[in-house]
């Protein structure tokens, strides 16, 4: 990079997901995407943390605000 060049701005070095992005419990989560196929461990593990946490992570609290739908239970669209 040229001295007479500017830097990358801030805006283009933000990530653009959230924080907590719901889509991370929905496609990418490792205990809630074998929970939700039947994983019977998952399913377990993801019980405890649901009763531990009151409601489950962050992720599964912000799918429960975008989707609808608790992070232990199948979405409508999915479940086709």
């Amino acid at each position: 990079m040229k001295p007479d060049q500017p830097g990358p701005n801030a805006k283009e070095l933000q990530v653009t997901r959230p924080l907590f992005d719901p889509d991370f419990c929905e496609l990418r989560c490792p205990i809630c995407t074998r929970a939700r196929k039947g994983n019977r461990l998952a399913r377990f593990l993801q019980s405890l943390e649901m009763l531990v946490t009151f409601g489950g992570c962050p992720w599964g609290r912000a799918r429960r605000r975008k989707y609808g739908v608790n992070p232990d239970q199948l979405r409508e669209e999915t479940a086709r």
